[in-house]
């Protein structure tokens, strides 16, 4: 299924990144650049905590409260997407084809109203995911390290 493989390639590109970083060393976490957070460690925390609120959405709350995700070291970080993404494989693997395509209505932190599929959802916060960790990335190169590829063409093929 097209979703499988989406969120693998999300699970892998999510640890990637992080691996990347973790290899150019701890202060490039938190080293403050200009984007739309200050810094890799705000941007992930981010990431974790919007990802958590789709998830809750997902379950069928309505107007989940936003957790905010502290994760003050990249092994945090890669350890906090590997629970959530554990939580997350859990609770897909409880639905079946007509729960992924049932739409639920929920409220995003803006108090707008939207109406969307368990599918939709899941593309949803995957893109945004995306989007940041291109963020990151423009960081890194604002640092002066290299960036690292993690679009879906190089996701592993064994893997998919």
């Amino acid at each position: 299924m097209l979703r499988d493989k989406l969120f693998a390639y999300h699970k892998w590109a999510s640890q990637e990144i992080l691996t990347h970083i973790e290899g150019l060393g701890e202060e490039i976490y938190t080293k403050e650049g200009d984007s739309s957070f200050p810094s890799i460690k705000e941007t992930v925390s981010h990431v974790i905590t919007v990802e958590k609120l789709w998830l809750l959405r997902m379950t069928g709350i309505k107007k989940p409260a936003a957790e905010q995700f502290h994760v003050d070291t990249v092994g945090e970080a890669k350890q906090a997407f590997m629970l959530l993404h554990a939580e997350m494989e859990l609770y897909f693997s409880s639905l079946n084809e007509e729960q992924w395509q049932k739409f639920m209505k929920f409220t995003n932190l803006r108090g707008d109203s939207f109406e969307e599929t368990r599918e939709e959802m899941l593309f949803t916060f995957i893109n945004h995911a995306s989007y940041h960790r291109g963020q990151i990335v423009s960081l890194l190169r604002q640092f002066g390290k290299e960036g690292i590829l993690t679009d879906y063409i190089y996701f592993p093929k064994k893997n998919r």
